[in-house]
């Protein structure tokens, strides 16, 4: 079968990944290629919703962006559905390089909105490799369960700081106040809600400079 992924030959670097066609589901860890499950429709959705209601959230100087390359290492790249920033013209301009992949070192936060069709990669090894890279927060949501979870770095390691199950909010306050309806953003159906919840944020200068460390 002809196609660049059969007929690649030794580890996958950085460029070999970005030279391949990319729709959210291709990856690369150390060397090795992930290809995970295609965005459903339902997921498509959530990621849309959650993504409003983070950008309603944010602060003046951050903001939300994705789906985007990530590198976390030398020839590791994940492409996590969204990632909080800094916003550029404040300060420093957010590390990039050639405009194609975002550097482990500008996220502030990492949302994953994950579902009945993703395993122990989306749910357990990839935020290992986002604490292993020092990103100071991880959000993940399960849309088909539905519950939340914020971690927070700690010595190296997430810690789990926040969680929402069905018919619950999701509130948290570092690094910026954020409160999610899970029904809202997880419900099925195409149209967006008139009554979704406002987002209201706030934020700490001296976690935002420290990168939460």
């Amino acid at each position: 079968m002809d196609h660049p992924v059969f007929d690649h030959e030794g580890p996958w670097t950085e460029s070999a990944f970005l030279a391949l066609p990319r729709d959210g589901r291709v990856e690369v860890v150390d060397g090795t290629l992930l290809i995970g499950p295609g965005a459903s429709e339902q997921r498509t959705r959530v990621v849309s919703r959650v993504r409003a209601a983070v950008r309603s959230a944010l602060p003046e100087g951050l903001q939300v962006r994705g789906p985007v390359p990530l590198r976390l290492g030398t020839d590791c790249v994940l492409v996590p559905d969204l990632v909080v920033t800094a916003a550029p013209g404040d300060g420093e301009d957010v590390p990039e390089v050639s405009g194609d992949v975002l550097d482990a070192a500008a996220a502030l936060m990492v949302i994953e909105v994950v579902g009945s069709d993703h395993g122990v990669t989306d749910r357990s090894f990839k935020p290992q490799l986002y604490a292993r890279s020092g990103i100071p927060y991880s959000l993940v949501i399960d849309h088909d369960g539905p519950f939340a979870v914020a971690d927070m770095i700690i010595s190296g390691r997430y810690h789990e700081y926040a969680r929402a199950g069905d018919g619950e909010q999701l509130r948290i306050e570092e690094p910026f106040v954020l409160e999610l309806d899970l029904a809202t953003v997880t419900r099925r159906g195409a149209e967006q809600s008139r009554a979704d919840p406002p987002a209201r944020a706030t934020t700490d200068p001296e976690r935002l400079a420290g990168r939460g460390a």
